[in-house]
């Protein structure tokens, strides 16, 4: 019996408040690619090679999705982004900043050797612009140094 291929991550949804707004932040803001967009219901937008990340209005997502809100605290999960230099940590950071993010923490070298910055969406989700000079992507795709 031949093994099934394990499942790939083709698409991530975040839940947000307000789609526009969200559609400013991550369109206009940070530069992300607009694949299709439904007014005041969801945006999709090109997150990577052959990957989407939905921001769905989180008061539409229990139809399909079960109990889920915003808490307090921040969403359990971080959206990273792996950088070939420290400079385009800064430039993202500084970039996010300017679009309406929140501060988490600011470019620094950690000990680790690389430099990495946090922010906060509109929504709280966190986003980690990271430099870690032994990440590597090879030609068949396939991550490095990690």
């Amino acid at each position: 019996m031949t093994p099934l291929p394990a499942p790939m991550i083709t698409a991530l949804t975040l839940g947000v408040r307000d789609v526009e707004r969200s559609r400013d932040f991550y369109v206009q803001g940070l530069g992300f690619r607009e694949v299709s967009h439904i007014p005041g219901e969801i945006l999709f937008v090109q997150a990577g090679h052959g990957l989407l990340l939905a921001l769905w209005n989180i008061a539409s997502m229990p139809r399909e999705y079960g109990d889920v809100g915003h808490g307090v605290q921040a969403p359990p999960l971080s959206l990273g982004h792996n950088t070939g230099s420290v400079e385009e940590v800064n430039d993202l950071y500084a970039k996010a900043i300017a679009a309406g993010a929140t501060s988490v923490g600011a470019p620094a070298t950690r000990e680790w050797g690389g430099t990495t910055a946090c922010v906060a969406d509109p929504d709280g989700f966190r986003w980690d612009f990271v430099h870690n000079p032994t990440f590597g992507i090879g030609e068949d795709g396939f991550i490095t140094g990690v």
